[in-house]
């Protein structure tokens, strides 16, 4: 049996390394780099702690 149909939110090339990661918040696909460890959505989430984050930063700035 394949991983990826195992985990449909990973995307793999042909030697099994992941390429993509689909967030589960907002549904982009991603670069792994963009995930923490052990984690279903990316950094740049807006959906997410960091995202909200950033928009409460940015909207103390305006």
């Amino acid at each position: 049996m394949n991983t990826s149909t195992l985990i449909p939110r990973v995307r793999r090339d042909s030697s099994g390394c992941a390429v993509a990661v689909r967030c589960m918040a907002c549904g982009t696909w991603r670069k792994p780099f963009r995930f923490s460890r052990n984690t279903v959505t990316c950094r740049r989430c807006p959906y997410g702690m960091t995202g909200r984050y950033l928009a409460k930063y940015a909207a103390k700035r305006r």
